[in-house]
């Protein structure tokens, strides 16, 4: 794909409009007369739900989040994907000239780095401390609390201009005073079920008759389902203001770093100052500065935050100290007035360390145990049903150890239309994440993880078999 269409790509879920092709999306995009009084269709919602599982007091504790992801109509798609490549591009530039190395997410590097990469800096720049403070914040709401006055202002001044452009203030309407209906509500109103693929033919959910008398008279602000979606009232301090953008559109990212560039500089300079560094990837910022400069540094984050009326979620705050002890680096965790407590290790960007050992998060496998126990019950389910005494374990192998990620398995094992896996099995990706992971880090601890974890599946697979022929021989 050359660079000038490097923003389009074809969609295949279906949405209130049908798909168009790159020189229909071409003609639409670059025409900023069109796209200034282009009709952007309301964005389907759809509450994404994770688990997180975390130890608190020797107890292991589960919460669940929502997050309200949306997805465009095509057309809109295309708009948005093409501005976000201007926006971008200009970021960069200002990145490029002024330092930008402390904002990580929604960026390519050269050479790619992921988080994984990441996660990896971090840590061994606190190895080479003798002693040092550790703090990672998490910004309270971010997509959705992100004020459209100052964004306004951020995308002028990046366009360098005072007022945006009739083309870009009509994306930036669309972004901060759309309209929403969520994927639960389109299944009550349709019937019980809704299109999720525009197929070939290109198909729409429902035809403009039906949107106008179905869909429409209940849609909704995003800004309002959005915190009804997620099961509490909008924060306090947005004071009952419409605020935020809408988290999964092509553009979402650019903005939420060019909403936060002029405060990543101010934290940056600051951070130096105390002779630390910072790090932002999204709304997880990670410090690590001197030891006992760790109040200061914390500070200066809220101070900034709230200059563009963002605010720490204090109840997701962890602190970390890392001392020398027998030559020997270790971390603790500090308590809010940084008075050290017990040993713990610092997390980010979905590892650990404890001043030894890097690892994976143990939520991580853990929640990845959970899937593939609930897959290898369900293809025993599934094999009962079928009067056979053996589970199908070849697609079982396939998903959830390391060794379908060869070729001897096939293609077919991976191909989801065919539903060959048992509903609920983990996605394919989990192993090559461990294994990236285990080279990038150069860890035993994670070599020792994913050995464990194979073990722990081998024995759930043995052990569910076993019950199966139990069963299967007593009828």
């Amino acid at each position: 794909m050359d660079e000038q269409q490097s923003w389009y790509r074809r969609r295949s879920y279906a949405h209130f409009d049908r798909p168009i092709s790159k020189p229909q999306a071409k003609t639409l995009v670059t025409n900023p007369d069109r796209v200034s009084r282009h009709a952007f269709w309301p964005v389907i919602l759809s509450p994404q739900k994770s688990i997180s599982i975390k130890s608190e007091n020797g107890r292991r504790v589960w919460r669940t989040k929502i997050r309200p992801i949306v997805y465009a109509a095509h057309s809109d798609a295309h708009i948005y994907a093409y501005y976000a490549k201007s926006l971008g591009d200009l970021l960069e530039d200002r990145y490029a000239k002024l330092g930008g190395e402390h904002v990580l997410a929604y960026r390519r590097f050269s050479p790619a780095r992921c988080n994984v990469h990441f996660a990896y800096e971090a840590f061994t720049e606190i190895a080479e401390n003798e002693a040092c403070d550790v703090i990672a914040i998490d910004v309270e709401g971010f997509f959705d609390a992100l004020d459209h006055t100052h964004l306004k202002a951020a995308w002028a001044g990046l366009l360098g201009t005072s007022e945006l452009p009739s083309d870009h203030y009509a994306v930036f309407k669309a972004c901060t005073r759309d309209t929403a209906i969520a994927v639960p509500k389109l299944r009550d109103l349709f019937g019980g079920e809704i299109k999720r693929r525009a197929g070939k033919a290109g198909r729409a959910i429902c035809n403009p008759k039906e949107f106008r008398s179905h869909v429409k008279p209940h849609l909704r602000s995003r800004h309002d389902l959005v915190w009804e979606v997620k099961g509490k009232p909008a924060p306090a301090y947005l004071k009952g203001q419409p605020a935020g953008i809408p988290q999964g559109l092509p553009i979402s990212a650019v903005l939420a770093n060019l909403y936060m560039y002029d405060a990543d500089q101010r934290i940056q300079q600051s951070i130096r100052k105390l002779g630390g560094t910072y790090r932002r990837y999204s709304d997880d910022i990670l410090l690590i500065v001197p030891n006992g400069r760790g109040a200061e540094a914390e500070s200066v984050v809220k101070i900034e935050l709230g200059k563009i009326r963002l605010q720490v979620n204090s109840a997701k705050t962890v602190r970390c100290r890392f001392l020398r002890k027998e030559g020997t680096l270790r971390s603790f965790s500090v308590d809010e007035n940084f008075i050290v407590q017990s040993p713990s290790s610092a997390s980010y960007l979905g590892l650990t360390f404890d001043g030894r050992n890097m690892r994976v998060r143990d939520s991580t496998t853990a929640h990845f145990m959970i899937k593939a126990n609930r897959a290898i019950d369900r293809a025993r389910i599934a094999a009962a049903a079928r009067g056979e005494s053996r589970l199908k374990k070849r697609q079982l192998y396939a998903r959830l150890t390391s060794l379908g990620y060869g070729t001897a398995y096939g293609d077919a094992v991976y191909d989801q239309s065919n539903q060959v896996l048992p509903k609920g099995a983990p996605r394919l990706g989990f192993f090559k994440y461990l294994q990236l992971a285990a080279k990038v880090t150069n860890s035993d601890a994670i070599r020792t993880q994913i050995r464990q974890i194979e073990n722990q599946v081998f024995r759930e697979i043995d052990r569910v078999e076993k019950r199966l022929e139990k069963h299967t021989a007593s009828r």
